[in-house]
Order: structure tokens, then C-alpha cells, then sequence
């Protein structure tokens, strides 16, 4: 009798998380707009006492900013910024990137090399004395995994409170394309932090054009009591203007109270590691010589 109740209990686990892989795209939506009320809006929650005077600035493309609902990542709602166009990122994953024209998310909007695709947002606010920290929860995720891991296409990513990035793995390390996948021939360095979403097998393939993404990530930093503050949450690429990076900030999160964790998304063996190690080689070769 346990015996069977664990068979069933196995099968009903199996069976959610293959529903997750057949949900359709629609479930998952996003808009993009560079409204700084809306933005400011949906970062905010109901804990943000101590707090006054929000005030949103952002630069860089229009498209890249957006608000995202019913994600993969078990953050519900909230604002996504990108190095390309937040609208490309929902849908099905069905590309390896082999080249760079083969991506499903790779937008150039224009500036070359170091320079990057820059996206910020930057909150002002006052903080008084009846507060410490600034919370909220968030996921960062790429089109560069896993292949481009330990390369110089290290996009760049932080979340800067008063100029002090605060954007940590688990373990303390940054988070950077690098430090999440350093060697893509050597999948077993992935940390821990990283869920890999490769073309039609990954978890959320059927849902989000990403290759991969982090757990569910806290973030946690001390305010300056009685001034003005300022976070600052910016990505862009590096090394070229190709292959976006996203950030997903879990609306109404940004507050004085740590939010409550978010369960990890469900996992299924071998769902994770199919097609991890296509062709990272060619892709590279590809990518020198290609074009958006």
C-alpha cells in the first residue's frame, strides 16, 4: 500500500511538471513600457513604511522595459528589464543559437562593442529613521547560457544601492553569466544558483525564449537613514550588442519587509541537462563571423 501511494504520489508530481512544459505561451505575458509611473507602480508594495518621496528614472531603449505577468519563475508579476526587446521573450524556445542569426532573442539596438545595450532604472527615495534595509526578490536570466559561460560575452548585470552592487548568489559571488555557468564544456561547475533552459527540453522552454536562468534570488542591502536613496537596477551587454539579458524584479517586493521565499520551480530529471552541451564550439565560431 505505500508502495502505491508513492507510485502515485510520483506520477502526479511527473504530471504537473510535464503540464508546466505543454502550458501554452499565452500564459505568460509581457508589456513593454517605459511609463516611469507604471514602472514605479509595480515595484512598489504595501511595506514600504519609512519610505516617501519614489521617484523612477530610467535610460535606454523604450522596448526595453516592460511589465511581465504569469512568469515560469514563480515570481507572479512584475517589472522585466532587458539589453533587447522585452516583448521577444515570452514563447518557445526552439533555437540553439548555433549563430547569432539563429537566436531567439538577440536585439542590437545599436551600440557597438564595450558599449553594449544599456538598460537602467534608476528608484530614488527617502528613507527615515525607522528603517534599515531595502528588500525585494528577483531573477536574472540570458540567452548567453550556457555556451557563452567563461567567455568576455559577460553581460554585465548589477543592482546598485547607492552605488554598491548588491546583486548576490547564494554563496556571495556576483551575479554574472561567468560565475553562474564558468565552464560550459564542464557542466558540472554550474552553480547552483543556475537552472539551465535549453530548446525544447528545458523546464520553461515551452514558455520563455531564454537558454537559461537563476533561482529565485534575494536581495538585501542598508539604507542610509534620514537621505535620500537611490537603487539602481542596470543591465547591458558586453562584448558586443547580441544575445539579451534579461532581469525579472517580483512585483511589489520592493519594500522595508523581506518578502516570503518563492518556491523553486518544479524540476524534472534529465529535463534540465537535455541539449546543454550543443554545439558550443560552432556557435562560438558562428557568432564571430555572424551578424543580427
Amino acid at each position: 500500500m505505500i508502495i502505491t501511494h508513492k507510485i502515485a504520489a510520483l506520477t502526479a508530481t511527473l504530471t504537473t511538471a510535464l503540464s508546466l512544459l505543454a502550458a501554452p505561451a499565452m500564459a505568460f505575458s509581457v508589456g513593454a513600457t517605459n511609463n516611469t509611473e507604471t514602472l514605479k507602480n509595480n515595484l512598489l508594495g504595501t511595506n514600504t513604511a519609512g519610505l516617501s518621496n519614489f521617484s523612477v528614472s530610467i535610460t535606454g531603449n523604450s522596448a526595453a522595459f516592460g511589465i511581465f505577468t504569469n512568469d515560469p519563475f514563480g515570481l507572479t508579476s512584475g517589472v522585466v528589464l532587458s539589453a533587447g526587446r522585452v516583448a521577444h521573450i515570452p514563447g518557445q524556445n526552439r533555437k540553439d543559437n548555433f549563430t547569432t542569426q539563429d537566436s531567439d532573442l538577440s536585439t542590437d539596438f545599436g551600440a557597438k562593442g564595450e558599449q553594449g545595450d544599456l538598460t537602467q532604472l534608476n528608484l530614488s527615495f527617502f528613507a527615515n529613521s525607522t528603517v534599515e534595509k531595502l528588500f525585494f526578490q528577483y531573477v536574472f536570466a540570458s540567452e548567453e547560457f550556457p555556451e557563452f559561460g567563461g567567455s568576455k560575452y559577460n553581460d554585465d548585470f548589477e543592482l546598485l544601492l547607492n552605488g554598491t552592487n548588491l546583486a548576490k548568489l547564494s554563496d556571495g559571488k556576483t551575479v554574472t553569466i561567468n560565475n553562474l555557468v564558468p565552464e560550459p564544456n564542464n557542466r558540472s561547475k554550474d552553480h547552483p544558483d543556475y537552472i539551465d533552459n535549453p530548446s525544447l527540453t528545458g523546464i520553461a522552454a515551452n514558455i520563455v525564449k531564454l537558454d537559461g536562468f537563476t533561482k529565485v534570488l534575494g536581495f538585501e542591502g542598508l539604507l542610509k537613514q534620514n537621505q535620500t536613496n537611490v537603487l539602481s537596477i542596470r543591465i547591458k551587454d558586453v562584448g558586443d550588442g547580441k544575445l539579451d539579458s534579461a532581469v525579472f524584479i517580483k512585483g511589489g517586493s520592493v519594500g522595508t519587509v523581506q518578502p516570503e521565499p518563492v518556491p523553486e520551480p518544479m524540476t524534472v530529471g534529465g529535463l534540465m541537462a537535455g541539449g546543454a552541451m550543443l554545439a558550443a564550439a560552432r556557435k562560438l565560431r558562428n557568432r564571430r563571423g555572424g551578424s543580427n
